[in-house]
């Protein structure tokens, strides 16, 4: 398991971060957030490679947390808040009680860590009450689609998931991948289309009308529903075709549009 850019982000929140190498306290040639590992003086890094040097010193501290995985099944905010906790205080041995507390016991105790030398620290503070809320708030779980992207791309082409960015928002909140349904449709378009060219449309054929589809006269996409249903072709006059339910005309609209049924 590894952490997330949101516990990056975190971490990067409340360590300060220096691109120009310096000498900390002890006496370490240190450099960006923290970084120790072979620093030089007069070094200097960029954002990014500080973002990097970080990611590598925090791969001992996963590793530490993934030792507890066994017995809490992390998910990936509860592991993203461990991995800042423990890169701070330097393991997460005591906060768990060497694994015997709970879940809820843990996320309880998070915030008694905000102490150094015995006085309470306003950052330390600060930072504890972020990883309590990342550690306690809830993973959203990817809803799993029902069907298949064969079966979804059928009714995209039959107008139930709507046109554009709808579309879009709809089909990746019900969990599908938007790009490989849209490449489907648009290969069944295809074939459909191929097919059609081989028959020839006359009055009285059956028809249904790609979604998104234009009136030929108005300009406009029809109505939701008109994408649904099957019509009937009323009349052909060179690229277009007119069609209806057989006795009224509901609307024009290229050959292009036409699905034959």
């Amino acid at each position: 398991m590894k952490i997330s850019q949101t516990g990056i982000n975190l971490i990067k929140e409340f360590e300060g971060c220096r691109l120009t190498a310096y000498k900390c306290p002890a006496g370490v040639w240190t450099i960006g957030y923290g970084h120790t590992g072979n620093v030089k003086q007069g070094q200097k890094i960029t954002a990014k490679q500080a973002e990097e040097y970080l990611k590598k010193d925090l791969e001992r501290f996963e590793k530490h947390v993934m030792t507890f995985n066994s017995r809490y099944k992390w998910n990936q905010n509860q592991f993203d808040a461990l991995v800042s906790f423990a890169f701070n205080i330097g393991s997460i041995n005591q906060l768990t009680a060497n694994g015997t507390r709970s879940i809820a016991e843990i996320s309880a105790k998070i915030t008694a860590y905000s102490k150094a030398a015995g006085k309470e620290l306003a950052g330390l503070v600060r930072r504890r009450k972020a990883e309590k809320e990342l550690f306690d708030k809830q993973v959203k779980v990817k809803p799993v689609p029902s069907l298949s992207v064969d079966e979804i791309a059928k009714e995209v082409i039959d107008g139930k998931w709507g046109d554009g960015d709808v579309r879009k928002a709809e089909l990746e909140a019900a969990g599908y991948d938007y790009d490989k349904v849209q490449a489907k449709v648009n290969e069944l378009i295809k074939t459909t289309t191929a097919k059609a060219s081989v028959k020839t449309l006359k009055k009285g054929t059956k028809v249904k009308i790609k979604s998104g589809a234009r009136d030929a006269n108005a300009g406009t996409k029809y109505a939701a529903f008109v994408y649904k249903n099957t019509y009937q072709v009323h009349s052909v006059s060179g690229d277009y075709v007119v069609f209806g339910d057989g006795k009224t005309a509901t609307g024009k609209t290229k050959k292009s549009n036409v699905i034959l049924v």
